[in-house]
């Protein structure tokens, strides 16, 4: 499992981390969650040791790590084939059905809907066939249709092939029903981690978030609104 022990990470004079410590389940779903700007993004950089911290370590990297934003862009014109064989020619027929990409294949990417196209990067990324996979807010710009293809796709995959994935999502209902897994960082960044129902806690997600929240059950599953 992949550690992170003793991190300390700062900008200048504004702490990022300070000993934070956490633990990431191997072939499970973590989301990571908390206010903007607290550095979300910044401990991504750190895992995949694009930056450095200042002290501690991370342990037990994998070796095949595969990172998705928000917004990915091409270099050149290509069609859903062309990228999805840049590695290999083999087509990952269960990644193209899931995904709803089989009768894009031969679609230039630049003339896709923001949704498709982010469906087509998820597929690219799958195709490598990660040990961990990194989403950064993928979810973000899509609608609620390619939300749920997407978020559908990725768990009925991770659970069949066992992958571990780590992932920030600003939709909290989102986060607490799609992984087993919670890490919460505050404002003071502070880390809690845990399972998804040990952190589902409308009292600290309030005060996380400055904002009075409520949870509720719908359907079997956890729904988080704003109290009224």
């Amino acid at each position: 499992m992949l550690k992170l022990e003793h991190i300390n990470y700062q900008v200048g004079d504004k702490v990022i981390f300070e000993d934070m410590n956490a633990t990431l389940h191997d072939h499970e779903i973590t989301c990571l969650i908390g206010p903007n700007g607290i550095g979300k993004s910044t401990l991504f950089n750190l895992i995949t040791q694009s930056i450095q911290p200042q002290s501690g370590t991370i342990t037990d990297i994998p070796n095949k790590i595969a990172l998705l934003a928000q917004k990915n862009e091409l270099f050149e014109p290509l069609t859903v084939r062309e990228l999805l064989t840049i590695q290999s020619n083999d087509l990952d027929e269960e990644v193209l059905e899931l995904l709803q990409l089989t009768d894009l294949l031969d679609r230039p990417i630049d003339v896709l809907s923001g949704g498709q196209r982010q469906l087509v990067w998820l597929g690219y990324v799958l195709h490598q066939q990660p040990e961990l996979l990194l989403l950064d807010e993928p979810t973000t710009y899509l609608d609620l249709k390619y939300q749920q293809i997407f978020l559908n796709a990725l768990t009925t995959l991770q659970k069949k092939r066992q992958f571990t994935v780590l992932m920030i999502l600003h939709d909290l209902t989102q986060a607490f029903n799609y992984s087993q897994n919670i890490w919460l960082i505050n404002e003071n960044h502070q880390l809690t981690t845990g399972s998804s129902h040990e952190v589902l806690d409308a009292e600290l997600l309030s005060a996380t978030f400055n904002l009075p929240l409520t949870i509720v059950e719908t359907a079997g599953h956890p729904l988080i609104i704003p109290a009224i």
